[in-house]
């Protein structure tokens, strides 16, 4: 093994375990506060899913209670179980944030869903422990910052060849935050993060399916028990993430080191590139297609009626993973161009309520889908797979035409939500869980969590009483 491929471990090691509330930046706090804002929204929108419910009802089949909460219910149950429930509803929706790279040679641009593994495995310990808002903010800001630095970090195959970064990826988050909040020694900590190598896992070919979520949730489960294995003396390779066979060399062909060694922290992910909260809940690669046929409606005042067709010519990095072309229910419908257009077009809106299996199997909503066509462009494809680039002609029955190109969408750092934006999205997606009030209140909470002396203060405000 080269020198220059020793102590990937051990980086995040010394980072994690020295990481103090004081040493992050007051903008990264606020930046953490965002992520925890639309974190715990989107977990409330996902309380009810079909996923959800399957998983809520597993765990209760199978353990008896505990203390810690999953969000939107009255169910309290183990740290890795709370961490599994809560981690399956904040994908649930596929509405959780998600991270841009800093590497040109990244499909799409994006990297992981870093939030929902992070916290959901974070929070589920913390109300365990005790903590603070403090200590839960610097190990959800740890987990947080490890993720993000391995997923920039690791070979571009890692993605390319089917792996799902937010189940592989996101457990590391969950693994050491974990430990940050236990306090395990940086020997410990080496093990958990061992364990975890060895129980990552998450395959993009379940996208489109209840398992996609799963692997959230799976990785907040597994990453808790990777830290209570090593705490009871569970003993893994120190140095799982070096070498021949360490996770690395063995998930992608080894890694950019220069990506990871020295740069957690150094700038934070949060404020460079930044991640992106999702104005739409479904994959992210619609999002700027989405943005520019609602910006044409707008402008021109399209009516549904009296469209005649609409084209989108985008490269594979968009057509291939949005390859429902007739969804069958909202699952599919979330990795849907035909959907989420036609949606646009008889809605003006594309929030939660338009994605149900009721609203996609609708005959007025299949009939817009078949004047929605995709075509593969070279142009766009030439100018390579790092954007998420497209052009869409809305074509009128009256021989007018109306064209805008797509790169970008609401929520990027370049055209960040506001904050009553964010606000807005979240009375959104407690909606049904939590009246405009309780969601109100707990808003508040989340935005002084570092005043907070113990966790609860906030999963208080987000759990119900019966």
């Amino acid at each position: 093994m080269e020198d220059s491929k020793v102590g990937l471990t051990t980086e995040i090691l010394t980072f994690v375990h020295g990481l103090k509330y004081e040493q992050i930046p007051e903008n990264i706090q606020l930046e953490l506060k965002r992520c925890l804002l639309d974190g715990i929204g989107v977990i409330l929108s996902g309380v009810h899913s079909s996923c959800s419910q399957i998983i809520r009802s597993f765990i209760q089949e199978n353990t008896n209670r505990g203390a810690c909460s999953i969000l939107g219910t009255n169910i309290n149950v183990p740290a890795a179980l709370a961490a599994l429930a809560n981690g399956v509803a904040g994908h649930a929706e596929d509405f959780d944030d998600t991270q841009l790279s800093t590497a040109p040679d990244r499909i799409y641009g994006l990297l992981t869903h870093p939030t929902t593994p992070a916290l959901a495995a974070t929070l589920a310990v913390a109300e365990e422990v005790n903590a603070t808002g403090k200590e839960f903010l610097t190990a959800f800001c740890a987990g947080f910052e490890v993720e993000c630095k391995i997923a920039d970090a690791i070979n571009p195959n890692h993605y390319v060849k089917g792996n799902h970064s937010t189940g592989t990826i996101g457990i590391f988050a969950a693994a050491t935050g974990a430990a940050k909040l236990l306090g395990l020694t940086e020997q410990e900590t080496a093990n958990a993060i061992g364990i975890a190598a060895s129980k990552s896992a998450g395959i993009r070919a379940n996208f489109g399916t209840m398992t996609k979520p799963y692997h959230a949730g799976a990785a907040a489960e597994n990453g808790v028990i990777s830290a209570k294995l090593a705490q009871l003396g569970y003993i893994a390779d120190p140095n799982a993430m070096d070498g021949p066979w360490g996770f690395f060399q063995v998930k992608g062909g080894d890694c950019d080191h220069d990506r990871l060694l020295g740069k957690l922290g150094n700038p934070y992910t949060l404020e460079h590139p930044g991640v992106s909260v999702k104005p739409y809940p479904c994959g992210s690669l619609s999002h700027p297609s989405m943005d520019a046929l609602l910006d044409l409606i707008n402008e021109h005042d399209i009516k549904p009626e009296e469209v005649d067709n609409v084209q989108l010519r985008a490269g594979n990095n968009i057509l291939f993973p949005l390859r429902y072309t007739n969804p069958q229910n909202e699952l599919e419908a979330k990795f849907s161009l035909q959907f989420c257009l036609a949606i646009l077009l008889l809605r003006r809106q594309a929030g939660l309520k338009e994605f149900k299996d009721e609203v996609v199997r609708d005959p007025k909503v299949c009939e817009m889908m078949t004047r929605i066509h995709t075509y593969h462009d070279q142009d766009i494809e030439s100018q390579g797979s790092t954007r998420m680039l497209s052009i869409v002609k809305v074509q009128m029955n009256n021989g007018e035409t109306f064209q805008k190109e797509a790169s970008t969408s609401r929520g990027q750092p370049d055209r960040p939500m506001t904050r009553a934006e964010l606000e807005d999205k979240f009375i959104s997606c407690a909606e049904g869980v939590l009246d405009r009030s309780e969601s109100e209140k707990a808003i508040q909470a989340i935005s002084e969590v570092d005043k907070l002396n113990n966790i609860s203060g906030i999963v208080s405000k987000v759990t119900i009483a019966n």
